[in-house]
């Protein structure tokens, strides 16, 4: 939704109005770079000035100023860039920031420099679980006054290995729009769109086409499955560096046409009611993923694998099921027991909703963040002293 639409309708302020800076300095477009621009847009909702500024040619710069937000292009060529740090040092000055919100590696040193310099506040967000090099020389993540994490793993890392204090590190993972993700009937149009029929059963994986990602994994137990469950259709949600390569499994194991590729979609939403199992198989790298989250809250029935932060939302055998990473046959076992048993498919759909409405909802995520910037600018720390 555009800003204009909503600048007669902003919702009431939880604090005073602030001015927001977010850097990221990545020019994709995945999970990370949704949650920031719905992050932006939803501080924006609640009343604060919240502007961006980041890789000029980046797709979180289309989306960002497609939905009426400032966005500021600026190059940065690595960590030690002087000449982006101060660009960044005088547009915190000129437009009166008093967070600087960083994401990725380069903007991070870069940010976290600019706002010591012009006496801003800063908070970054580390988005991805793989472990953090713990050099004396990298000290990046003790340039902002706190650290956001998105999931509770990526947090007892930081402190535990690379010496953080507690208090100023803690687990925000990425709210889901409830009103948006929501259980509801198949759209008969979007079906016949991607060659589906009704009743058939469809196994999913949304996610960026990533190594980490495990689409060799899924491909490998679509093959299993469709030994047994023939008539079942595998839906490949997403793109990314690995398109072609993913494409190649298809072809190699003749997987095509039961599986589908559907390149990104912005429309996840209408996407997931298709669905009768979700799968995410990842090795490493991953928080909470938001689009487990979103699985969830929609009331499908999941398969996670046991890496990263995923076991913190697939909870075996309450929320989801659960398998060991970098295997294909529990995969493949786990997603027939879910196809061959409807009333625990419909069992984790329903309390998979209730805890993501409990504990994940966008409106959590941004009332905690709200609240990690008040204590930073009131000079307290932004969480508990424990693990």
């Amino acid at each position: 939704m555009r800003l204009t639409r909503l600048a007669g309708c902003r919702k009431k302020c939880f604090m005073a109005s602030i001015n927001i800076l977010h850097t990221e300095w990545s020019d994709g477009w995945g999970g990370q770079e949704i949650r920031i621009l719905d992050e932006c847009l939803g501080l924006s909702e609640r009343g604060h000035r919240v502007e961006l500024a980041g890789c000029p040619r980046g797709k979180l710069r289309l989306r960002a100023e497609a939905a009426g937000l400032v966005f500021h292009p600026l190059d940065m060529a690595g960590a030690w860039d002087l000449a982006a740090c101060l660009g960044l040092f005088r547009l915190i000055r000129r437009r009166g920031v008093r967070i600087v919100h960083t994401h990725s590696s380069v903007d991070s040193w870069l940010g976290g420099m600019a706002a010591r310099l012009a006496g801003a506040a800063c908070v970054r967000t580390r988005h991805l679980s793989a472990p953090v090099n713990t050099s004396l020389m990298n000290f990046v993540y003790r340039l902002p006054q706190a650290v956001i994490t998105t999931g509770q793993g990526i947090r007892r890392h930081l402190v535990k290995d690379y010496g953080l204090p507690a208090a100023r590190v803690l687990s925000i993972p990425t709210g889901v729009d409830l009103t948006r993700f929501k259980p509801c009937e198949p759209d008969p149009s979007l079906q016949a769109e991607l060659g589906l029929s009704p009743g058939e059963p469809v196994v999913a994986i949304v996610a960026v086409l990533r190594s980490w990602k495990r689409h060799d994994l899924f491909c490998d137990m679509a093959k299993m499955v469709l030994e047994r469950r023939p008539a079942t259709r595998f839906l490949i949600v997403g793109h990314g560096p690995g398109w072609e390569r993913v494409g190649g499994y298809l072809d190699q194991m003749n997987l095509r046409p039961a599986a589908l590729m559907t390149g990104h979609r912005d429309d996840i939403e209408r996407i997931l009611p298709l669905c009768t199992v979700c799968v995410l198989p990842s090795d490493k790298n991953e928080g909470v993923p938001q689009a487990v989250l979103q699985e969830l809250a929609c009331e499908r029935a999941v398969v996670g694998a046991a890496a990263g932060d995923i076991p913190e939302v697939v909870r075996d055998g309450q929320t989801g099921l659960l398998v060991a990473a970098g295997q294909a046959p529990p995969l493949a076992e786990a997603v027939l027991r879910l196809l061959d048993d409807e009333s625990l498919r419909r069992e984790l759909g329903r309390r998979g909703r209730a805890f993501v409405s409990e504990n994940y909802s966008r409106e959590i995520m941004l009332s905690r963040t709200e609240a990690v910037y008040e204590r930073v600018l009131a000079g307290q720390p932004p969480g508990e002293n424990v693990l």
